[in-house]
């Protein structure tokens, strides 16, 4: 593991405290999702974002072969959380087994059991609330007794692990109809909303078997990780620019439909779905209607609607923050856009994944701006030599042979590169052809005729003082031309 892997703190506590050189992509994308939603739930010391619906990523089903180190997937985040891991096992053996490797790693685990007298109950929860212990191990029959269900708020526990989450559906209704009841747990050991995060392991991947652990588990709501996040469906391509919502409204309108644009806040999916209502109305276009958002604070009903309405529709239009998505998988999205760079890598695979379930072409584009904060995401959009997808792969941390790319992989490969923001060519074009000639609310009324952007007078003024600004273009020096615009004389 090299230097620059080290400073990511997922992979220096892999090496650490588990002794190992890297994660599979799978493996941090579940980490990531899991610390993502802690730290929204301001469970690892740092305040919850206001507006965020970064605690939705707490709520996931994983599919792993078994040997593939789901372990870690959930002890590794342990370790770094303050409150403790409660992980729900099926029969003793493994719970026993899962003890007894935490132990070896130097870790306290305690193990929760039928036969435990009073005097041991109370060790085990004095281990817990002291914080000698962060991982508590035991079965679901063990924790819907009276003894311990009344008990397990007290324990404040931040994340539950169902493992082997297949006997939901394969014994829960039959002989261990304790798994039919395993939200009660859920509910009983979290506050109003239940615990922060919840994630169910499986290595089996039948939808019937899916369903039933989202039924039962999540209330039917719930997303799905399945082994490497690389889709070699996807085309891979970037958007720098000035005016994101002026982009975005241009990209929807050149790409296939069902088109999702995530969005980083819940306002955000708000005023961009009204943005582009009111565009695609000025520019008479019938499916104005087919545009709607979503968010975490739309009721359920409101919810159930627009789940719904996109799931069905072939030309829908939805503005979403990653709360899209719990249980849902449409097929056919043809196209996904990031309005705003995510957090990290793993948070923009899985969600730029939800394009193209069929298997068919589709599309991943991220837009970036100048003011966007810096990130490893920000780096690899602006990056105009690496193929996207070998660039995505490494930020994961992935090593071992990649398979060579094809001219659909991304706009690398297929030979189209734009380095530039979209607006600045076609402003110092304009001010080039037009040296001295207009003032900023001139040239913004000119440009606002062009063709090449259709944007309003106030949009391309927005975008001349953001070049003024950043000293790209300049007011001329001679006192007769003191408001006229001049480019700036040096290569863009």
């Amino acid at each position: 593991m090299n230097e620059d892997q080290l400073t990511n703190p997922i992979n220096r506590a892999t090496k650490e405290l588990f002794g190992l050189d890297y994660l599979f992509p799978y493996q941090r994308l579940v980490i990531s999702n899991i610390l993502e939603a802690a730290q929204a739930a301001g469970a690892t010391g740092s305040a919850a974002e206001e507006e965020s619906d970064r605690e939705c990523l707490g709520r996931q089903i994983v599919i792993l072969p078994t040997g593939a180190g789901k372990s870690l997937c959930f002890q590794l985040p342990a370790m770094l959380m303050e409150r403790p891991t409660l992980v729900i096992y099926p029969i003793l053996g493994l719970m026993a087994d899962q003890e007894r490797r935490l132990s070896k790693e130097g870790f306290s685990p305690v193990l929760i059991r039928g036969g435990q007298n009073r005097e041991e109950r109370e060790a085990i929860w004095e281990q817990i609330r002291s914080k000698k212990s962060k991982f508590i191990i035991a079965n679901p029959e063990v924790l819907l007794s009276p003894q311990v269900l009344p008990r397990l708020k007290e324990l404040n526990i931040i994340h539950i692990v169902i493992d082997e989450a297949h006997c939901v559906s394969e014994w829960g209704e039959t002989f261990r109809p304790s798994y039919l009841e395993i939200s009660k747990i859920i509910e009983a050991a979290g506050s109003a909303t239940g615990v922060p995060i919840v994630t169910a392991f499986t290595a089996t991947a039948g939808s019937r078997v899916l369903d039933k652990i989202e039924k039962y588990i999540f209330n039917g709501s719930a997303r799905r990780i399945s082994g490497n996040p690389d889709r070699k469906n996807i085309f891979y391509s970037t958007k720098g620019c000035i005016l994101k919502n002026l982009a975005v409204r241009d990209l929807i309108l050149a790409n296939k439909r069902p088109i999702i644009v995530f969005c980083s806040s819940r306002p955000g999916t708000e005023s961009l779905a009204r943005y582009l209502r009111n565009e695609m109305t000025e520019q008479g276009l019938a499916w104005k209607d087919d545009i709607r958002f979503y968010h975490a604070k739309l009721n359920r009903e409101e919810k159930k609607l627009t789940e719904d309405w996109f799931f069905h529709s072939k030309d829908a239009v939805l503005t979403a923050t990653c709360a899209y998505g719990l249980g849902i998988d449409k097929p056919d999205i043809r196209t996904v856009i990031h309005r705003d760079c995510p957090n990290n890598v793993e948070a923009y695979l899985q969600e730029s994944g939800r394009a193209g379930r069929d298997g068919n072409l589709s599309k991943a584009i991220l837009v970036w701006g100048e003011g966007e904060q810096a990130s490893e995401l920000l780096a690899y959009a602006r990056d105009t030599e690496k193929c996207r997808r070998e660039a995505l792969l490494e930020l994961l941390g992935y090593v071992g042979e990649k398979d060579s790319p094809g001219e659909e992989c991304c706009d690398i490969c297929s030979g189209y590169k734009e380095k530039n923001l979209r607006e600045e060519i076609s402003l110092l074009n304009f001010i080039r052809r037009n040296r001295r000639c207009y003032t900023i609310n001139e040239a913004a009324k000119q440009l606002a005729r062009a063709e090449n952007i259709r944007w309003s007078e106030a949009e391309a003024t927005e975008a001349i003082n953001y070049l003024l600004k950043a000293g790209k273009i300049k007011k001329s020096l001679n006192p007769l031309f003191a408001k006229k615009l001049i480019p700036v004389p040096r290569s863009v």
